[in-house]
């Protein structure tokens, strides 16, 4: 792995650096809980922007990320992608709630020295994103969730045996991703192919797979923010941060309803639902929503 513990010393020059997605460095970083974590720091930032930190979805790593969404976003400002506690690069143990993810994910943030951040959210990562900007109010400046919803939810915890088969796949293909992350509509589905073919630009640092291990923990930790409780949505007051929130229409993996209560009971959100658009609608719609992204966070 390129940059070893001195990712911090290097970010300056390689946020200089016209790198992109498919070529940016893993660099590591160890953190005061011990973790050794690898993340990819790029960008262009601006005088009076603040660096956008990704947090990831169920079992996706640095790869897994669509290099056309991340360069859209990245040609405007800084960001910095991140491998969380036990997930592909990163060492340590994933935990198995999203509470313990977020705590990880903050001890991080800390180790880059970052005082002012925006966070970005997918998935499982959205809910990560929510507590973090929950613990952290002082440092996170905006948030964007994506594909995600509130704690205590609605039908957030797949229980349709063909989705959950898929989910859970010790080696899911092409065809799952296809399934679980697309409308099975031909422009949707073509769409979804045109993504899985630009996760194959990035040839060289590649890195390393989500384990069965981490899988199972992080399927714990969904599993248990999504029971259905209708008091776990005042948190949500106190987030008051601008978000915005946006999904697909036809989401099967976090309905898109999640997201409408995420608007309802936010403070002070957007809500952006895609057309023709499943769990995957940031990768479909790479340019468009990479660039309403950069305008949320530009306002």
């Amino acid at each position: 792995m390129s940059g070893s513990s001195s990712g911090t010393r290097h970010s300056a020059t390689q946020t200089q650096n016209a790198e992109s997605a498919s070529t940016a460095p893993n660099l590591r970083v160890k953190a005061a809980n011990g973790v050794t974590y690898q993340y990819r720091r790029f960008g262009h930032p601006s005088a009076d922007s603040v660096p956008l930190v990704f947090f990831q979805h169920f079992r996706g790593n640095l790869d897994s990320w669509d290099p056309k969404l991340i360069d859209t976003i990245a040609a405007k400002r800084e960001v910095i992608l991140v491998d969380n506690v036990g997930v592909g690069g990163s060492t340590g143990t994933t935990p198995s709630t999203v509470q313990q993810m977020a705590l990880d994910a903050i001890e991080f943030i800390d180790a880059l020295k970052l005082p002012r951040y925006d966070v970005f959210g997918f998935s499982l990562g959205g809910e990560v994103a929510q507590e973090v900007a929950l613990r952290r109010p002082w440092q996170v400046r905006r948030v964007v969730l994506a594909g995600t919803g509130p704690q205590g939810g609605v039908d957030q915890r797949a229980s349709d045996p063909n989705i959950l088969q898929r989910t859970l796949k010790d080696n899911p293909g092409p065809e799952d991703y296809l399934f679980l992350f697309f409308k099975n509509t031909s422009s949707s589905q073509a769409a979804g192919r045109e993504f899985l073919q630009r996760l194959g630009q990035r040839t060289t640092d590649l890195d390393a797979p989500s384990s069965l291990a981490t899988r199972d923990r992080q399927l714990t930790a969904w599993s248990e923010w999504g029971i259905p409780d209708k008091s776990k949505l005042v948190r949500l007051k106190a987030l008051f941060q601008p978000v915005l929130v946006a999904d697909g229409e036809s989401d099967i993996l976090m309905p898109a309803k999640n997201s409408h209560l995420l608007a309802k009971y936010l403070p002070n959100a957007q809500l952006h639902i895609y057309p023709d658009a499943g769990h995957g609608f940031l990768y479909q719609y790479a340019v468009k929503f990479g660039t309403e992204v950069n305008a949320f966070l530009d306002r």
